[in-house]
């Protein structure tokens, strides 16, 4: 697994799907600030399987992201291939109150 972080996007009938891998931080800002612009699909699906570690900055861009989606366009966000210190920064972040869990 890279410490490079990498998103990828791709469309699918009724719902976007997002797939991240890598190191969740500083650097991922730029991608996550973009990706409200670019999803158009009522359901988003973020996949995580492929994340590593995911330090403060990164939760504060996924909050902003995810709030972002939910408050603008309306999205249903939900998270896949969470590992079990994903699902526990996510519980205590609160990130679990935009989006939901699939695991």
């Amino acid at each position: 697994m890279s410490n490079d972080f990498k998103m990828e996007l791709r469309r699918g009938y009724d719902a976007d799907f997002v797939n991240l891998s890598g190191t969740i931080d500083y650097d991922a800002g730029t991608h996550l600030e973009e990706l409200p612009e670019q999803v158009n699909r009522p359901k988003i699906r973020v996949d995580f399987s492929e994340v590593g570690r995911i330090n403060s900055m990164g939760i504060a861009f996924l909050l902003r992201c995810f709030k972002k989606l939910r408050d603008d366009k309306g999205a249903e966000i939900s998270l896949t291939g969470l590992n079990s210190m994903h699902t526990m920064l996510f519980k205590m972040t609160g990130i679990f109150m935009l989006a939901n869990s699939e695991n």
